[in-house]
């Protein structure tokens, strides 16, 4: 075995072995596909994300979607959009198939994809994001996904990246704390604004769309956004990475702008109720002094004629005055988790200056 199939096997108590054969639909476990890799005691067979069959990406979107139902996974355009046209590379993934009646099923799946962090005194990181860890509800609890996740983690770490930041829930979140070597940051803080006060006059509203995208009103913001002054490791948003997060799939966003801030912001329902979701607020001055984005958060709920605007997470340049909302309106609990994936670097000493929802998949 080479190093990285020892370092699975230590891991995980599995060996694995490429396998070659002709993919089939309806193939039985005795055909697994081209290139795909068995592992010795685990049923079924992993295929990587090297592959530019369209059914891979076919099936992990009907899985994700059978388990977690979401608006995008109404067909292949998400998963395509973030695991193949992300201008930092493709996506690190996996996806376990087992064999059920004489026919194949996906069992699990699971991507991490690059992504790059700049820090302090103008520093980067290359790193990545967790997403989209889904197992099959009949194929729970056969370690599928603490195998999956640590090969993925080997892989990244071959190429150079240094540290992963996912989100998950209650549910998840000790055991990937205990198994597979993640660190707990914390949860992420909600904030409800109420539309009650001022707004921010001099500002200006519009949707995103791709001709805004490709023209050069884009090209003036990207210039101006991402450029002040972080403590800790954000999300480095350059032209290209903006552009591409921007035209994600299935989800319609908003810019606002003033002279010291800029925001993105999306529509959500709660169910008849309209709100306002702040996704990414951009300071723009050069200085330290936090923003006040109240305000500003103020005017684009008018903008969308929402009943309040939520917002998660954190950011150390800006501030924001708001209520934490009562259980029945909070979103489910979600941890920010940290994992090192070179093993130079201290875990216990990443922290993020920012993190927020387009740093995320939430939306």
């Amino acid at each position: 075995m080479t190093r990285d199939d020892n370092a699975i096997r230590s891991a995980t108590g599995f060996s694995q072995r490429k396998v070659w054969a002709r993919y089939r639909p309806g193939m039985t476990a005795l055909q697994p596909p081209d290139g795909a890799t068995v592992h010795d005691d685990v049923e079924g067979w992993t295929i990587d994300g090297k592959s530019d069959d369209p059914q891979i990406l076919s099936d992990a979107t009907q899985l994700l979607d059978r388990e977690l139902p979401d608006p995008r996974f109404v067909g292949d355009d998400y998963l395509r959009w973030a695991y193949r046209e992300n201008p930092l590379g493709r996506a690190w993934e996996r996806h376990q198939h087992v064999e059920v009646d004489g026919s194949v099923r996906l069992a699990a799946h699971y991507a991490n994809m690059p992504r790059r962090f700049r820090g302090p005194v103008g520093e980067r990181s290359d790193g990545a994001w967790s997403l989209n860890a889904v197992v099959h509800s009949d194929h729970q609890r056969a370690r599928h996904f603490t195998r999956i996740g640590l090969e993925i983690y080997e892989e990244a770490t071959a190429e150079g990246r240094s540290f992963v930041v996912g989100v998950t829930n209650e549910q998840s979140t000790g055991a990937v704390v205990k198994y597979m070597g993640w660190r707990l940051a914390g949860p992420l803080p909600v904030r409800i604004v109420q539309p009650l006060g001022r707004g921010r006059t001099r500002m200006t509203h519009r949707e995103i769309d791709a001709n805004w995208l490709d023209g050069e009103e884009f090209t003036e913001f990207a210039a101006t956004v991402d450029r002040h002054v972080v403590d800790g490791w954000s999300t480095d948003y350059n032209a290209d990475v903006l552009r591409w997060r921007l035209a994600c799939p299935e989800t319609r966003y908003f810019v606002h702008q003033a002279d010291d801030l800029a925001m993105i912001t999306t529509t959500s329902n709660l169910g008849p109720i309209p709100a306002c979701v702040v996704l990414k607020l951009f300071p723009l001055t050069t200085g330290t002094a936090p923003i006040d984005a109240t305000r500003a958060i103020r005017s684009a709920m008018r903008f969308h004629r929402a009943a309040f605007a939520v917002y998660a997470g954190f950011n150390g340049r800006v501030t924001l005055r708001g209520g934490r909302p009562p259980r029945r309106l909070q979103p489910s609990p979600l941890n920010l988790i940290i994992r090192h994936l070179d093993p130079t670097v201290d875990q216990d000493a990443i922290t993020l200056d920012t993190f927020e929802f387009l740093d995320m998949d939430a939306y």
